[in-house]
């Protein structure tokens, strides 16, 4: 856990900046993380950072279009040289806040000011909400902690007030697999795959919303997000039920691989381990030149590692049971004969 008196730094750069811009992972713990910190301070833009695993100097034209004092990166697990050092030319502060081992050089942490909660590694949302401890957001810290798979320690309070969404006695990870919180959390995953223009506005929304239930009511302000939600649920639901139909219940390894224009391997992936603990769930989502893999079991961390470390333009990490990767398309038959080895 971050100490007290790193929060409160924190909280003194978010207070002291009148024209934030947040940077957020394109997930529902990055989106929750910004959501809580901006409503705390009202005001600061936002943008959702969809390259993977680094923060690129894509992002600098967000930065010359917004002209923000300060910068902060929430839930991403690497930055950039020429990301970091294109801020640190306009004289920007960057706060940089995770729960990720990095591989960025010492040399381009130090140019920012850098907040890990490695190695009890509690996530993005969990830490901002720790930074205000507003009661009126505990519903979003809550979401985006169980959305990553974690069980915050004022997720008994939440289930107090709301039992019939959380039942805060489960593992987090079959909470978001049997609660209704699970619902709210696909969702969310499910709005950040809308067009920019319907995030945007959703993103407004949430600025306001006071409560869960405001996210659960379909009205004029959550009725595309509520479209959004029934179309790629319905995709999502075809995609693990046709993987299940492919895999050979005697390997422990359950691997699946999918096309088309929409990628959600992570959710996927998520899905079949909930049904099946006991095996290496392999997701692998194949792009003309590239393929987006989720992993999920006991030791996917060490598997992805070991799978990808042979295969050049290759990246991937994440945590002990939950891990991404990316390969070049012609590198995957490669890539499942290295899982082969590897998981005899």
């Amino acid at each position: 856990m971050i100490p007290p008196e790193q929060l409160q730094e924190i909280r003194d750069y978010l207070e002291s900046s009148q024209n934030p811009l947040f940077f957020f992972d394109n997930d529902v713990d990055g989106l929750c993380a910004f959501l809580i910190l901006r409503r705390a301070i009202g005001r600061g833009k936002g943008v959702a950072i969809k390259s993977f695993p680094e923060l690129k100097e894509q992002y600098l034209k967000k930065v010359e279009e917004l002209n923000p004092d300060a910068v902060f990166i929430l839930d991403k697990p690497e930055l950039s040289k020429e990301f970091v050092e294109g801020i640190e030319e306009r004289g920007i502060p960057i706060t940089w806040i995770d729960h990720h081992e990095t591989k960025t050089s010492k040399e381009i942490i130090e140019k920012t000011s850098y907040y890990n909660s490695l190695p009890s590694a509690e996530p993005t949302t969990y830490i901002a909400q720790k930074i205000f401890n507003k009661q009126e957001d505990m519903w979003l810290a809550v979401i985006g902690c169980i959305g990553d798979a974690y069980m915050p320690d004022f997720a008994e309070k939440f289930s107090e007030q709301n039992p019939e969404l959380l039942n805060s006695q489960l593992s987090a990870f079959d909470a978001l697999h049997s609660n209704e919180i699970g619902k709210m959390i696909r969702m969310l995953n499910f709005g950040l795959m809308d067009s920019t223009t319907n995030v945007v506005n959703l993103i407004k929304y949430l600025f306001k919303a006071k409560n869960v239930y405001d996210l659960l009511e379909e009205n004029k302000y959550t009725q595309q997000l509520h479209k959004k939600y029934s179309q790629l649920n319905e995709f999502y639901n075809k995609q693990v039920t046709k993987a299940e139909t492919k895999f050979d219940p005697k390997s422990p390894v359950l691997f699946f691989s999918y096309s088309g224009n929409t990628s959600m391997s992570s959710e996927i992936a998520n899905r079949l381990y909930y049904n099946h603990k006991d095996k290496l769930i392999i997701v692998a989502f194949r792009r003309p030149e590239k393929i987006n893999i989720s992993i999920r079991g006991k030791n996917a961390l060490k598997v992805t590692k070991g799978a990808i470390k042979d295969i050049e333009y290759s990246s991937g990490g994440g945590h002990k049971e939950a891990t991404g990767a990316m390969i070049p398309v012609d590198e995957f038959e490669k890539f499942k004969e290295n899982i082969t080895q590897l998981t005899p």
